[in-house]
Order: structure tokens, then C-alpha cells, then sequence
């Protein structure tokens, strides 16, 4: 018998206020309870193992930043130095400067640059705190994750199902996936990894 799923059009931000992350003091899993919505922005994260907590207000970004910055050179002015450069932890970042040579003159100059908020292409990281995901498995064609046991839940349905209803909508987290996840051949393997995932999974599913 062919099996259906309904696509609700849900965000992936909808399956953020619950979310298994490992902790950056011991790698051990923890859980963030946030809250999604843009005007009340902020997130709760506890380890399970050495009891490290975090708090949006109080301990800010720990994943991947972006810096950008140019100037003009500082000996020949004929060129613009520009570095574009990406760091993948925030809290090993020392100073908000970098060095870059002139394409002109080969002087080093320093450029001070913008940092920004940055997430791999999969967005396989939670959004409050930039933690690596504890549900999360690579296999040969990318990397399967889920937030917790009710949006892995929701994921084996959707991968499960022979017949799928598009919600219509571009934002949907389904409508959104790779085109490797959805594919049909890929989904006893997919399968199978997402039962690896829920023998870890320490959240319930709602």
C-alpha cells in the first residue's frame, strides 16, 4: 500500500524549541529549549553530562562567523585590500582584524573586518547558539540531522512516504531539502540512518 504525507508548510524554526546539541565544554549531549519567534528570540542550553549552561542574552554566538573587510591599500592607495574569510568557532577569535597583501604594491595590510553569523550550506548546526547537532550522521551523498526525536520523527515520515502533497509554499523545511534526500532510490539507505539516529535521540517525541 502506498503511503502519503501532507507537507503543513512548516519552517524549519518550527521544530527549534526543542533541540539536542553537544556541549562545547565536553562534547557530551545537551538540550536547548528555545523560543523561535524573531520578536522573543532566545534559547536555554544545558549539558547533560558537566551541567554547562548557556543563555542567548547572556553567552551570544559559539558557531561558524563570516568576516568581511576591505580598505585601501595603505602605501600605494591604488588598490583595494579586501579579505573575506570565515572562522569555524566563534570563541577562537582573538581580534577582528586580519592581514592581506595589496595586489598592486605586495604590501601587508591590516583590515579590519565585519564578523557575521555563518552556517554550513546543510544549516547542520542549531540556530541559537551555533552548537554542532547530536542527531547527526554523515553518509556518501551529505549529512542527515534533525533538531530531535519529533523533527526526526517528521523526517522518517516524509522520507517514508511513496506519495508526497507539496504545501505550496517555498519556505517549507520539506520543499527545501536536497534533491539527494528526497530522491526515492536514496530512501532505504536514508532509512536506515535515521534509525541509527533514533537509538541516540534523548528528547520525547510530542
Amino acid at each position: 500500500m502506498n503511503t502519503k504525507y501532507v507537507d503543513e508548510g512548516f519552517h524549519l524554526l518550527h521544530w527549534a524549541t526543542e533541540v539536542e546539541a553537544l556541549c562545547p565544554r565536553c562534547s557530551s549531549v545537551g538540550l536547548i529549549k528555545g523560543n523561535p519567534h524573531y520578536k522573543e528570540w532566545s534559547a536555554t542550553f544545558m549539558c547533560t553530562s558537566c551541567s554547562h549552561s548557556l543563555k542567548t542574552d547572556r553567552d551570544g554566538w559559539h558557531g561558524p562567523v563570516l568576516g568581511i573587510g576591505q580598505r585601501p591599500c595603505c602605501a600605494c592607495g591604488k588598490k583595494w585590500v579586501r579579505v573575506e574569510k570565515t572562522y569555524d568557532d566563534a570563541s577562537a577569535i582573538k581580534t577582528n582584524t586580519e592581514n592581506s597583501r595589496c595586489e598592486n604594491c605586495n604590501t601587508l595590510n591590516e583590515v579590519e573586518l565585519d564578523l557575521y553569523r555563518s552556517k554550513p550550506l546543510d544549516h547542520s548546526i542549531e540556530p541559537f547558539f551555533g552548537l554542532d547537532l547530536a542527531l547527526k550522521e554523515e553518509t556518501r551523498h551529505g549529512v542527515v540531522w534533525a533538531y530531535s526525536a519529533s523533527h526526526l520523527a517528521e523526517l522518517k515520515k516524509y522520507i517514508g512516504a511513496q506519495l508526497r502533497e507539496s504545501s505550496g509554499t517555498k519556505w517549507s523545511y520539506f520543499t527545501r531539502l536536497p534533491g539527494w534526500l528526497k530522491s526515492a532510490k536514496n530512501r532505504e539507505q536514508i532509512l536506515k540512518v535515521i534509525s541509527k539516529l533514533e537509538s541516540r535521540v534523548i528528547t520525547k517525541q510530542c
